[in-house]
């Protein structure tokens, strides 16, 4: 049994390295088909042992990717985009998968989990998808759609299906912030130039719906988001993907109450397992003062997320918030017991959410705790050299002065001196440190005065102490007199 990796690539040689690498885990051959780079693509792909064909571009991503599809020998293909590769404990598995099934009456090939990763930082980006990207090489299999091109089964036979991959797991740098709006631009102008030819299909409303809510046009966002729900045919693992993008587009322009209470309620029927929508809605809910009805649907969320999350789903981003936010209802009503136990929660899914931090913290302070048993707690939930700088900044301004002190000791980042005398209680010696700066720098500036015109003279000394702008035989006018013009001949 052989196995064909295929990639299409315009300019990619920034990122096809790592599809590469990936590929090689698991391929018997590479199939990487140029589109016009102007960059090192081509020398890339050669060197790193790919067949390379160039494909004179024509606005069409299925015909370039069936063009691929034409120059593989393999029996099963794996097709990604550039920017994609699968992690390093999924590549193995690929071939495992395959051999396992190759055998198997009436299957196609397999669905994916595709994680979207921002391509600076390697952060979940909090967005995923389902998404085909093995199949056997039939001819009854081909690439259609000029654009958001998916594989589609030709043969009329309806009982052949794409099974999911449930451990493979593909990440994707293409939605980094930095370059989903170009992209969604670039689709739009495709989409948009192909309709005006009278060139329709059937999967332009759920495309466009994506293009929209990207460029934050959100009217029209859900518009489209209502025509793809009422599609018959929806890409395979983007069916949740139209009730998600009509919740948030009516959150995020404004419509009324009942409008967004419908579309959630319909979302959570539909998709009874997924955490997003209760998660989402009641963000929505918590920041309209819907406070009953936010902690109902955060509860629910975070039981979702807790029996069901997957590696990058947005429950993942919204969870942090959530236990944090019930936390916050429970301490309200006087439940101190579950309030910490939802701050820690919290901090156990973002160590440095700092409002579950702060809340925390403040269960601490009503209790009366010491700062020996703040930081034997912190201990539970932070490595005390990495996390010391954080926990210091965040310990400040609260009643566990000393605690602060604790880990900025451990920190790179050090207090100012008079910061530390503060947080130790001597405050007069802090003061006094204050004023000897204050007094200084207003001595500075006396020393200076004659570069300044008389009216810039007049507004400067509106700022200076007395002493430093009358002639006085007072002992203190005196001392502030003999500071200026040692001032004056250390700057001269």
């Amino acid at each position: 049994m052989k196995i064909s990796a295929c990639v299409i690539a315009k300019n990619e040689a920034e990122n096809l390295p790592r599809w590469l690498a990936s590929a090689r885990v698991f391929a018997d051959e590479m199939i990487v088909v140029d589109t016009g780079s102007t960059d090192a693509t081509a020398e890339i792909a050669r060197a790193g042992g790919a067949e390379v064909y160039r494909f004179a571009w024509t606005n069409d991503f299925a015909a370039a990717k069936n063009f691929a599809l034409d120059r593989a020998s393999g029996d099963w293909v794996v097709f990604t985009d550039a920017d994609e590769y699968f992690s390093e404990e999924s590549a193995p598995r690929v071939r495992a998968l395959i051999e396992e099934h190759d055998a198997a009456e009436g299957l196609d090939g397999f669905i994916v989990h595709l994680v979207n990763i921002d391509m600076e930082t390697g952060a979940l980006l909090g967005t995923t998808a389902k998404v085909q990207r093995i199949f056997r090489r039939a001819p009854w299999l081909r690439f259609v759609g000029s654009i958001h091109e998916h594989v589609e089964n030709l043969s009329g036979d309806p009982a052949r299906e794409m099974m999911f991959a449930q451990d493979l797991t593909l990440y994707h740098t293409g939605y980094s912030p930095q370059v989903m709006r170009k992209k969604s631009e670039r689709d739009l102008r495709m989409l948009l130039e192909r309709r005006a030819a009278g060139q329709c299909d059937k999967m332009d409303a759920y495309h466009l719906m994506d293009c929209y809510y990207t460029l934050e046009d959100y009217e029209k966002a859900a518009a489209y988001a209502r025509e793809a729900m009422a599609l018959r045919e929806q890409p395979v693992g983007g069916e949740e993907r139209p009730h998600t993008v009509l919740l948030q587009s009516l959150i995020l322009m404004g419509a009324g109450d009942t409008e967004i209470d419908a579309a959630y309620e319909a979302a959570a029927r539909r998709f009874p397992q997924t955490a997003d929508f209760p998660l989402i809605y009641g963000t929505y809910a918590w920041d309209r003062d819907y406070i009953a009805a936010a902690r109902r649907a955060y509860a629910e969320g975070v039981r979702l997320h807790e029996e069901y999350y997957r590696e990058g789903a947005y429950s993942g981003v919204l969870a942090p918030l959530a236990y944090e936010r019930l936390g916050t209802a429970a301490e309200l009503c006087g439940e101190q017991e579950a309030a910490a136990a939802f701050y820690i929660r919290s901090l156990r899914a973002k160590k440095r959410h700092l409002p579950a931090l702060k809340g925390l913290l403040r269960l601490f302070s009503e209790t009366g705790a010491a700062a020996a048993d703040v930081i034997a707690a912190l201990r539970g939930l932070y490595d005390e050299e990495a996390d010391a700088g954080f926990l210091a900044e965040a310990l400040t301004d609260t009643p566990f002065p000393y605690a602060a002190l604790y880990y900025e000791k451990r920190s790179a980042a050090k207090f100012t001196p008079r910061r530390r005398l503060l947080l130790t209680g001597e405050v007069c010696a802090a003061a006094a440190s204050l004023i000897e700066e204050t007094e200084r720098a207003a001595a500075l500036a006396a020393a200076y005065l004659e570069a300044f015109s008389p009216e810039e003279q007049a507004r400067i000394a509106l700022l200076l102490p007395r002493s430093c702008r009358e002639i006085s035989a007072a002992p203190e006018d005196l001392r502030m007199r003999r500071r200026i013009g040692r001032l004056a001949k250390e700057n001269t």
